[in-house]
């Protein structure tokens, strides 16, 4: 059933037969600080308008799994003013203009924990809504963290750092403990590759 196609981005999928389509004439309509929206003239790949769509343009965020040299997973619980409730997550954060993630995520971890990092290693890189934006979340894997002193939040931030033994991890992905999307694929990944 092979067609020929070869994708370069895999080599157990065929590349997509399908065009892009193109948006043109992009006009800001808000910027909402931590994002903007866009509005752009939508045209399909045989050049036909299929109307107008809007967009978010965000930040690069990157996420990090602490681990301390006992094996437990450095987490915080944080209040989500979009949920109104109390989230467990790890640690993260939107990643500055010119900042390499690399750095963003040893910078996260010290400032929500007070945590610093052995090492940082990359382990990922994610669309967290390609329907609605085009910003990446990068996610790091941060061995034998300490904690080294105290935190240091933004203005709109508080937090309350946990540890969670990696065994545990499963069943409170499991239970609903962590709802956070990103936060549950970057675990589940994280999970994944442990195992192997």
């Amino acid at each position: 059933m092979s067609s020929g196609r070869t994708d370069p981005k895999s080599p157990v999928l065929l590349a997509p037969a399908m065009k892009k389509w193109q948006l043109t004439e992009t006009r800001e309509v808000g910027d909402f600080r931590i994002f903007r929206v866009d509005n752009s003239d939508l045209y399909d790949s045989q050049g036909l308008r299929r109307g107008d769509v809007y967009t978010m343009r965000c930040s690069n965020w990157c996420h990090v799994i602490p681990i301390t040299p006992e094996g437990q997973v450095v987490m915080v619980w944080q209040y989500r003013f979009g949920s109104d409730e109390l989230s467990l997550e790890i640690p993260g954060g939107v990643i500055d203009e010119g900042e390499e993630p690399i750095v963003c995520a040893a910078r996260e971890l010290l400032e929500e924990t007070g945590y610093a990092a052995g090492s940082v290693e990359p382990f990922g890189i994610v669309q967290p809504n390609p329907a609605l934006s085009g910003n990446r979340l990068h996610s790091f894997i941060a061995r034998d963290v300490t904690l080294s002193r105290g935190t240091a939040f933004d203005p709109l931030e508080e937090l309350e750092v946990t540890l969670v033994n990696i065994i545990d991890l499963p069943r409170l992905l499991d239970d609903g403990v962590i709802q956070h999307a990103l936060v549950h694929c970057t675990l589940e990944r994280f999970l994944r590759l442990e195992r192997r």
